[in-house]
């Protein structure tokens, strides 16, 4: 009997053709779990599409949604106008227009805003722990600051083992290399996609990787000198 996978999904940020070729290449079983880390939304263009791919996904295998800072800053911006506009301008725009060209916060669907509101603050096993951005390494998950685990930046030359011993995994702080960053105790794994990098997949207990880009192109992970390659016909807008 095939052990079930655990696999760690970095910041989608609304690359609807990365996640549709990442799925494509795991073909995920419904014992599998895929830990989505934070930042399904914004900066990309088909937030809307994301979504909606995420709540079939839900019907073919198990799935943990952790909420990112882009998620956060959503739900703020439902509270006043200042809120909305600080949104708008770190990549809300594009999800806004994902659902009508120009549109507000009216036409994101119910059923969008409740699988939002399903997200977690992290996501602990008994081997493994899932958050967006960082942690304390001296406090249990459930006490750990929002700030910490939405907003603080993963610097290797600072990140320390969790105290419970279990290896750590975040997306947020984006690798500009296109590389996952494996400090054995802590992985990042936010490889960019939204730029020119990569939304990356990892199977967190055989270390196994899916790359895709946001054109939706698979990485060949055996061949180094691809590393940031993106497609000569893409040119190089960003988001």
């Amino acid at each position: 009997m095939t052990t079930p996978r655990l696999i760690a999904i970095g910041d989608v940020h609304g690359c609807s053709h990365a996640l549709d070729t990442l799925l494509g290449a795991i073909r995920p079983m419904p014992d599998d779990q895929l830990v989505f880390l934070g930042d399904l939304i914004d900066q990309g263009h088909d937030t809307r599409d994301v979504l909606e791919r995420i709540i079939r996904l839900e019907q073919e295998c198990r799935v943990v949604l952790i909420q990112g800072n882009h998620e956060e800053m959503l739900f703020a911006a439902r509270k006043n106008e200042q809120a909305l506009r600080y949104w708008e301008n770190c990549g809300g725009v594009n999800t806004l227009n994902s659902y009508h060209f120009g549109g507000g916060l009216e036409h994101i669907p119910a059923e969008h805003w409740a699988l939002l509101d399903r997200c977690l603050p992290f996501y602990e096993t008994n081997e493994f722990i899932f958050t967006h951005a960082h942690y304390l390494p001296e406090l249990p998950m459930n006490e750990q600051p929002a700030h910490q685990l939405r907003w603080a930046m993963f610097d290797p030359a600072e990140t320390l083992p969790h105290y419970s011993g279990k290896p750590v995994t975040v997306g947020h702080t984006e690798q500009k290399s296109s590389e996952v960053l494996d400090l054995g105790y802590a992985t990042c794994i936010d490889t960019a996609c939204w730029r020119h990098g990569w939304l990356t997949a990892l199977d967190v207990r055989t270390k196994e990787t899916w790359q895709a880009s946001r054109w939706g192109l698979m990485r060949d992970t055996d061949e180094p000198s691809h590393r940031g390659a993106v497609p000569l016909w893409a040119g190089r807008h960003v988001a």
